[in-house]
């Protein structure tokens, strides 16, 4: 099946030791020129827009907040969903209690589009996933992310979020190929039957139906193969 889309986690799948590969950019120059979108997905909030600016990434589209925001290449919202304000008070309550937690969010009485939580270890991030959905059941979309815990309201995650752009630019879902490396990627990967890059969680990476070594191995790949 031809891909026309890809949708690549950010951290540690498209920027590794702190930088994107020239590599890798000159695959995504390629991919692009070819007619075909490119756009990144990440857990990272609104700030995000300005790190992809400074770091002179081209993109089509961008999915933050794990999948709670979704913007076209100028920034614009074309979607974008809020936790219920009483159920950030809800999580706020029951994270205050867990005495090992490093960070959690405030929200300070205004909407907000996810919840974070840090703890000490990727071990115990899992636990608390696990802990938080057996207490707000299907009100929330719960995701690990190295050692943090990533929240959004219930149907939200990078899954829905690639859905939501692909009928942007009124694609069929066999067209995303999608790239990730930790916990929060693994229901993206899965639901487009995806890629994990070589690099990531060792779990992530057995569960993926397809490893790439990169990025920019992939855009390449699927250009050989679509043309």
């Amino acid at each position: 099946m031809d891909k026309r889309l890809i949708a690549t986690d950010f951290d540690g799948t498209l920027f590794v030791n702190g930088e994107v590969a020239p590599s890798v950019r000159k695959a995504i120059d390629l991919w692009r020129a070819d007619g075909r979108y490119f756009g990144i997905v990440t857990g990272r909030g609104n700030d995000f827009f300005e790190k992809v600016k400074e770091e002179k990434i081209p993109v089509d589209f961008l999915i933050v907040y794990t999948g709670s925001v979704v913007a076209d290449r100028e920034g614009n919202v074309i979607y974008e969903r809020f936790i219920p304000s009483d159920v950030f008070e809800q999580l706020e309550k029951t994270f205050s209690a867990y005495d090992d937690v490093e960070y959690y969010s405030n929200g300070d009485g205004n909407p907000q589009h996810h919840f974070y939580a840090t703890f000490g270890s990727v071990a115990r991030a899992l636990e608390v996933k696990d802990e938080i959905e057996g207490i707000f059941g299907d009100r929330l979309a719960v995701f690990v992310n190295g050692r943090h815990v990533n929240i959004g309201t219930a149907g939200t995650g990078k899954a829905q979020a690639v859905k939501v752009v692909l009928e942007h630019f009124s694609l069929p879902e066999s067209s995303a190929a999608v790239a990730g490396d930790d916990y929060n990627d693994l229901e993206m990967i899965k639901a487009f039957d995806g890629w994990a890059v070589e690099n990531g969680k060792p779990d992530v990476v057995a569960q993926a139906p397809h490893i790439c070594k990169d990025v920019g191995e992939l855009a390449l790949k699927l250009l050989a193969e679509n043309n």
